[in-house]
């Protein structure tokens, strides 16, 4: 074979030489990765250790800062509540007075703890009056600090603070807490804000394990020792000591704060040889407090590792050499069977051409040339495939980047591959929300879809030069997103006015279709679009307030001020009284008082629309409750009134929604009334037919019924229009009549039968009952 492959080498064919080459390169290539690795393996490891460290800690950090500001909003949250607020208004005269407020407040903490379990203990401590609220129970303050809640070091937690500040670290401690002890971190914050000095400030606690958890899990092999020290040098929290190096650097883990701290950067990389041992220390620091987060592995450790890691690399490189070279003769040998039957079937081609005069003579390279030619027409084949594609592709583009996974340079290329028309340097996202019809409709069997007569009306623009394109994809069934690439050196607003004023008028007079539109900012980066989208979405949220069909700019939005809803407890109470009463003028009246207060006098927000109609719904859900029903019983099976107020597309809608619903309470409840009426006035007259006769009154007919005299008396009258003595004597007279014209009986004789204590005053009730008296009625 040799002799064959030189003498084919000496031909020159570049098929032999290549294979050569090749092999060459394979042996070459093992030496020198095999030298490398082993000279270098050492501080390759350590700038590796190092730049891992470096990520781990940034990592670590991370995620502890973001859930230090999650706290921090929610402790802002928690301070704007109505109840903490009120709470935090009582006097030391009053506070004592309103324990329902207390259990709100209580209720409330209990219900922040539960959905947030990283906070072991939550309370507030009023200044005005004695008291700690937890999300367990009210205390006397000094019997709470000193008796339900120890720590170690002691803190002044009965110092009033005179100024306010924000989410604040306040320190690592040990406590004692219901006999049971642990280390938490404590947060503090002073309440309300909207004081100038605070009346209160609300603790936050969350475990030392916890924590440190989210700086390395104990399952976590990674091998650096990482803790966190305060802006005093404290130390906050570390991760759990596993090891004997672990062990070795928590007891030099002080100096190495020292050290830390004395390069006066916020982030670095350190190299300390501490007690005669080497050690690589990396650290950065938070970007929501003080803390300094520091990451270190003996060097030691890590040479160890690289010892090893040479001597595998030693044999490793010695074993590929030898397998290299055996795979190499092999591979030749493979090889150069069918690269000789190439240049035997071209030898053989070449004589048959010479024996064809004007057939010019093919060399190994024409050969070659042969080959891409059927290439180059199968690749024509794919391209139709990509063509037919191209739509696909272009939308897939177009989803990732209005989704944020999308680069300025992926763009770029893609833009160039894909045909895509975005030239320029700024975008900003239209999103078309369709009103009461799908974006799949085929509104005509002679026009395009929706989305490409969107893009076809953006074409059209009468602008010289048009300095902006535009592409459409669908979003769900009830959205498209508009994608406007526009030119930030000639901006012009009104080019996209223009595009807006176009569509909506286009499908309103051809279609008799509508759309609400929400525009989101121009933005400048392609990775910068999603927040033009979302700015769009914000923008449609809107809808609820500036109802549907409109064309709403997040800027209009944007510059709204925020606010809470006004809707207090008193009104509630009178709502549901109203309710209760069916006094419908007052609950109108109340509505109305809402509507103003809350969507009138200032433009509102959907957060506010939302809770507020949602507050009104649990108001009319504890009206049924408070009464003894089921909102089942009132409105029907399956029936959320929650459900329903989402449903409606917007304010006014919402408003109709739960008059409705507060009417039909109501009217249910006012029927029931009546028909418990007409039941007790049956059995009233029951026993008045039965007992006419005899000394009657509202405390004989109420014990015989088992009901209050006060009760019968409040309403009696309301369901007869009479009081009870004008009724019983309605009944004796008409008793009175049927004896008078049906016995001989004298009038005393049937006054008396028919109850009455004297004849006179049977005779002067018969003449006002009747006109006449008795004798002249038995004439």
């Amino acid at each position: 074979m040799f002799p064959q492959s030189l003498k084919t080498f000496k031909h020159k064919s570049i098929f032999v030489k290549m294979l050569v080459i090749f092999n060459a390169f394979i042996i070459s290539t093992i030496l020198i990765f095999g030298y490398v690795s082993y000279s270098k393996s050492s501080s390759l490891l350590i700038e590796e250790v190092v730049t891992s460290n470096n990520k781990y800690i940034e990592q670590a950090r991370n995620n502890i800062d973001r859930a230090i500001e999650s706290w921090d909003v929610l402790s802002f949250q928690v301070s704007l509540q109505n109840p903490i607020r009120r709470a935090l208004y009582l006097s030391e005269q009053t506070w004592n007075l309103d324990q329902m407020l207390f259990l709100d407040v209580i209720q409330y903490l209990k219900s922040v703890k539960l959905a947030n379990p990283l906070i072991s203990d939550i309370w507030l401590q009023p200044y005005r009056y004695p008291v700690v609220l937890n999300h367990e129970s009210k205390y006397n303050s000094d019997y709470f600090y000193s008796q339900l809640y120890t720590t170690k070091p002691e803190i002044g937690w009965r110092k009033i603070e005179t100024g306010h500040f924000g989410y604040t670290f306040m320190g690592r401690f040990d406590v004692v807490s219901s006999d049971a002890s642990q280390s938490v971190i404590t947060f503090a914050r002073t309440v309300p804000l909207s004081e100038v000095s605070p009346t209160g400030i609300l603790y936050m606690n969350v475990k030392t394990e916890d924590l440190a958890n989210m700086l390395q899990s104990t399952s976590d092999p990674y091998p650096a020792f990482i803790y966190a020290i305060d802006a005093s040098g404290q130390l906050v929290i570390n991760s759990s000591v596993r090891s004997e190096h672990d062990q070795r650097i928590y007891s030099v883990k002080g100096i190495i704060a020292d050290k830390v701290k004395a390069q006066g950067t916020r982030e670095g990389y350190l190299e300390e040889k501490i007690s005669g041992e080497s050690y690589q220390i990396v650290f950065t620091s938070s970007y929501v407090n003080g803390w300094t987060y520091i990451s270190a592995v003996p060097t030691a450790f890590i040479t160890e590792k690289a010892n090893k890691f040479r001597q595998f690399t030693l044999f490793a490189a010695v074993l590929y050499l030898a397998v290299g070279v055996i795979i190499s003769y092999f591979l030749t040998e493979r090889m150069y069977r069918p690269i000789y039957n190439i240049i035997a079937y071209m030898n053989l081609f070449e004589r048959k051409k010479d024996e064809m005069p004007g057939i010019r003579k093919e060399d190994e390279l024409g050969f070659i040339d042969r080959i891409i030619n059927y290439v180059y027409f199968e690749n024509h084949q794919l391209k139709g495939e990509f063509e037919k594609n191209l739509p696909a592709l272009q939308q897939k583009i177009l989803y990732d980047l209005i989704e944020g996974r999308v680069s300025s340079e992926k763009m770029a290329e893609a833009a160039e591959k894909l045909q895509l028309p975005f030239v320029f340097d700024a975008y900003q996202i239209i999103v078309f929300e369709t009103v009461d019809f799908s974006v799949d409709e085929q509104l005509s069997p002679h026009e395009p879809d929706i989305i490409s007569m969107i893009d076809q009306m953006a074409a059209k623009t009468d602008a010289e030069p048009q300095h902006f394109a535009v592409k459409s994809i669908k979003k769900r069934v009830n959205k498209i997103v508009t994608i406007v690439n526009l030119d930030s050196r000639n901006p012009n607003p009104e080019l996209i006015s223009d595009l807006i004023c176009r569509v909506t008028n286009f499908f309103i007079r051809e279609h008799g279709r509508t759309f609400t539109i929400g525009i989101g900012n121009v933005y400048k980066r392609v990775e910068d679009v999603p927040f033009s989208y979302v700015d769009a979405l914000t923008a449609l949220e809107y809808k609820l307030v500036k109802g549907q069909g409109s064309v709403i700019y997040v800027d209009e939005v944007s510059k709204l001020p925020d606010r809470s809803y006004i809707y207090s407890f008193d009104t509630e109470k009178r709502i549901i009284n109203a309710v209760k009463t069916g006094s419908t003028t007052t609950l109108s009246e109340l509505l109305q008082v809402l509507w103003k207060d809350n969507l009138e006098s200032a433009p509102p927000t959907p957060e506010i629309v939302h809770h507020l109609f949602h507050a009104l719904a649990g108001t009319a859900v504890r009206t049924i409750y408070e009464i003894g029903s089921t909102t089942e019983e009132i409105f029907g099976r399956s029936f959320s009134l929650y459900r329903e107020l989402d449903l409606q597309p917007g304010v006014e809608n919402k408003k109709q929604c739960i008059e409705e619903a507060f009417r039909i309470i109501g009217e249910w409840i006012q029927g029931k009334k009546q028909g418990q009426y007409t039941q007790l006035l049956g059995k009233v007259e029951q026993f008045v037919r039965t007992n006419y006769h005899r000394d009657l009154s509202l405390a004989v007919v109420g014990e015989a019924l088992g009901l209050s005299s006060s009760y019968l008396s409040s309403i009696f009258k309301d369901i007869t229009g009479m009081s009870f003595v004008d009724y019983v004597n309605s009944k004796r007279i008409e008793q009175a009549k049927l004896l008078l014209q049906t016995t001989n009986h004298s009038v005393a004789d049937i006054s008396e039968r028919v109850g009455f204590t004297s004849s006179n005053t049977f005779i002067r009730v018969f003449k006002r009952h009747e006109g006449v008296t008795p004798g002249q009625f038995r004439q």
